[in-house]
């Protein structure tokens, strides 16, 4: 059986995370949720019973979402952010092969008589390729003439909660329809059908 995630929402509708099947077949068998959509002809099956594979399942409870702090960098939501690619040539990367630059270097910070951590904000971080990370240095952009692509900014609710995250295309649209956001912007998996 594939691994397949199930889109959870809240009483209101709104999604609240990806969960796997089973935790799923689970709350809908403890009648702890239901399934607004389904997964075509797909069943879960057991010797005892046939359940239709849920792609979608609400539960009857409100879920308090907690955004990012502003220090929270969290590298699968930043690389999501910056398109997988470095903010000053454009070459694409991976969480493995990219960086993380601080637009202000830290030494900035600390010339001024700041503590270090200041500078690991989401206004101040993009993502740079090795190459250009250690091209910039610990100095300004305007020192380098190396200016990054996109103003860097905290990301909405939206990006932070889905970021990086590989959805099947009914989940993209459900939480592009919800949050009006494009559903290109979300990633998707491809879905094989019989």
């Amino acid at each position: 059986m594939s691994t397949t995630k199930v889109l959870q929402v809240d009483v209101t509708g709104r999604p609240v995370g990806l969960i796997s099947w089973r935790r799923a077949v689970v709350l809908l068998l403890d009648n702890r949720a239901i399934a607004l959509e389904n997964d075509g002809e797909k069943v879960i099956r057991s010797p005892n019973l046939e359940v239709p594979r849920p792609l979608i399942i609400q539960t009857p409870t409100y879920v308090h979402l907690r955004p990012l702090r502003d220090n929270q960098i969290v590298k699968r939501v930043l690389f999501a952010r910056d398109k997988y690619e470095c903010q000053y040539c454009g070459t694409s990367v991976t969480r493995s092969s990219g960086t993380i630059d601080h637009v202000k270097p830290r030494a900035a910070f600390v010339r001024e008589g700041r503590p270090s951590s200041d500078a690991h904000t989401w206004d101040n971080v993009v993502v740079a390729c090795v190459k250009c990370n250690t091209k910039k240095g610990d100095r300004l952009p305007r020192e380098c003439r190396m200016m990054p692509k996109t103003t860097p900014k905290k990301p909405n609710y939206v990006q932070t909660l889905w970021a990086g995250k590989v959805y099947h295309p009914i989940h993209a649209q459900y939480v592009a329809d919800y949050y009006s956001v494009d559903p290109d912007t979300l990633m998707t998996k491809k879905v094989n059908r019989p």
